[in-house]
């Protein structure tokens, strides 16, 4: 029985395809065996004025889906730099992978001064700015 070579290539062919592994797992699976550095990411956000001052606000928060919400406490280094933490690797999984979208609000004299989108993800070991300014300009 002669086999041809277009035969053997068919099997090679066919048996490679059914072999081949799914490259594309799920984008929130993170391997417990991933190696990070020790490194404590923020995603902030620089706000300042047209003359470029910054802008000092009276409450900040994070939310997103109008149900969850992060809150942050200012040190006294930061007080008054007008840079604003948004997301931190704390909160790493309330995001996915490859980004949710979050808006940043800004009060100010009772109102809000400042509604920011940004989308954040993560690399599996530390939250990333995926798309949106870090840093702005507003009017006051």
């Amino acid at each position: 029985m002669k086999i041809s070579y277009l035969q053997i290539l068919l099997v090679l062919f066919s048996v490679s395809f059914f072999s081949c592994e799914d490259e594309n797992l799920d984008s929130d699976d993170c391997d417990g065996n991933i190696i990070c550095t020790e490194e404590f990411v923020t995603i902030s956000l620089e706000i300042t004025n047209q003359q470029g001052d910054p802008i000092v606000l009276d409450d900040f928060y994070t939310f997103y889906d109008s149900r969850k919400k992060f809150e942050y406490e200012l040190n006294d280094i930061q007080l008054g730099t007008g840079i604003y933490p948004v997301l931190t690797d704390t909160e790493m999984d309330e995001v996915e992978r490859e980004g949710t979208t979050l808006i940043f609000v800004g009060e100010k004299g009772g109102r809000n001064i400042v509604e920011h989108q940004m989308v954040i993800g993560h690399d599996c070991c530390h939250v990333q700015l995926i798309a949106g300014d870090d840093k702005i300009v507003i009017e006051e």
